[in-house]
């Protein structure tokens, strides 16, 4: 019985540190045809956050983050990650993206992939949305279609399958997103009285 203790504390201790979260996320980014040497990425939230990653001998930019969860982006290739990369403490984020053309390259695997994968569709849809025709609605239509336009953007981040900090990041943003085009949409009506 004495001999199965160790083995017993040992084993409990191994289960313990792998269910603690990372106090860092780590990157690595494989980017064909790439022109710089180096991606800086920077928090706007976070001012004073830049972060310089070198690419290797093979053509790779790997790094270890300790960041706080949040949308950060690349200030010297903004094209090839126009909408930023969320990043929080635990990921491993591996992304591989072909510089002459990132809009059909661009892919996101490992821990943290999905909800870069989210992030980027909905910023696709988001391009797409059809603003111009919101505008001319009365009052009472245009609430009805922003209600509609949230709960069909709610209902597609499945709670379930993201990371939590990632959910409530993104109902904040969206609130934000639907915000800020209900004040226009009022903004342009008080405009026409």
């Amino acid at each position: 019985m004495k001999n199965l203790f160790p083995f017993v504390a040992a084993l409990l201790f191994a289960f313990n540190a792998n269910s603690q979260t990372k106090d860092y996320a780590t990157l690595k980014v494989k980017i064909t045809n790439l022109e710089v040497d180096s991606l800086v990425i920077i928090s706007y939230k976070k001012p004073n956050f830049k972060k310089v990653i070198k690419v290797n001998k093979d053509g790779i930019l790997k790094d270890t983050l300790n960041i706080k969860a949040d949308k950060y982006y690349v200030s010297n290739c903004s094209s090839l990650f126009p909408n930023g990369i969320y990043l929080s403490n635990g990921y491993d984020l591996k992304i591989t993206v072909d510089a002459k053309d990132p809009g059909k390259t661009l892919a996101f695997t490992g821990k943290g992939g999905i909800e870069n994968e989210f992030a980027t569709n909905f910023a696709k849809n988001e391009e797409n949305f059809d603003y111009e025709s919101l505008l001319q609605l009365d009052e009472i239509q245009f609430n009805k279609e922003i209600d509609q336009i949230r709960l069909n953007l709610f209902a597609t981040l499945d709670k379930k399958k993201y990371a939590s900090d990632f959910v409530v990041y993104q109902i904040a943003y969206l609130d934000y997103f639907i915000e800020m085009k209900t004040q226009t949409y009022k903004a342009i009506v008080e405009g026409r009285k």
